[in-house]
């Protein structure tokens, strides 16, 4: 079967996620002991991260939603704290702002702008990266994300969506991106072909991928050689 849709990942497939996600929290914190430092008087930044941790852990309906997860986190530390909550709408537009500011690996590009003349491409994401903000909506038609959908990868809604939106069998779609579960697992159980981007030269996932890269340039020819064994 022909390839017609390539699918990205976003985070830590084509950006390393921990940077802008700590970026972003560094932001927010230094906005929050100008404009709100009744909170930084009593958590530290670890503090909060630990309270948003607890936060999830007792609301896992918001982890598929990670923007509202963030507002639901900061209404919280208003609650407990007995402070109006005017300002949690501002202070979660300057951590997503933030945490926007990512930076592709340096082998993305080039592989994107080559793969653009020959497939269709969209991306889809259980994070709430913005793909206008991050620059790279011009690699692709539409953006999926967990909290459009209501399920987060694997669960197969996501890679419904997508198919469905682009209007594509899964037998002809490929799944890209680095999260064995998520990615691979996820894909595979709806009927896609997956690539697998191993930049950290894990161990093979029970669900084995149909190609492993460990390099970005090498995903032209993995795409290559999955069409060949159609």
């Amino acid at each position: 079967m022909t390839i017609e849709l390539l699918c990205f990942d976003l985070d830590d497939t084509l950006w390393p996620c921990l940077p802008a996600i700590l970026h972003a929290e560094q932001t927010l914190y230094a906005w929050l002991q100008q404009h709100a430092p009744a909170v930084t008087r009593q958590y530290s930044l670890a503090g909060m991260r630990e309270h948003r941790r607890q936060f999830l852990h007792s609301n896992p309906h918001l982890q598929t939603d990670l923007s509202a997860a963030r507002r639901a986190t900061l209404r919280d530390l208003c609650r407990r704290l007995a402070l109006d909550d005017d300002w949690v709408e501002a202070a979660f537009q300057v951590y997503f702002h933030a945490r926007q500011q990512v930076r592709l690996f340096d082998d993305v590009p080039a592989v994107l702008d080559g793969l653009q003349q020959q497939y269709r491409m969209v991306s889809m994401s259980n994070g709430n990266a913005d793909i206008h903000l991050t620059g790279v909506a011009k690699w692709f038609e539409f953006h999926i994300s967990a909290g459009q959908v209501g399920q987060a990868k694997p669960h197969p809604a996501m890679f419904d969506a997508v198919l469905q939106q682009a209007g594509v069998a899964a037998s002809r779609a490929v799944m890209v991106g680095d999260h064995p579960e998520h990615d691979i697992a996820g894909a595979s159980g709806a009927g896609m072909r997956t690539v697998w981007v191993n930049r950290q030269r894990l161990e093979a996932p029970a669900c084995r991928p149909d190609a492993e890269i460990i390099d970005f340039s090498y995903l032209p020819d993995a795409i290559r050689q999955l069409e060949a064994k159609a």
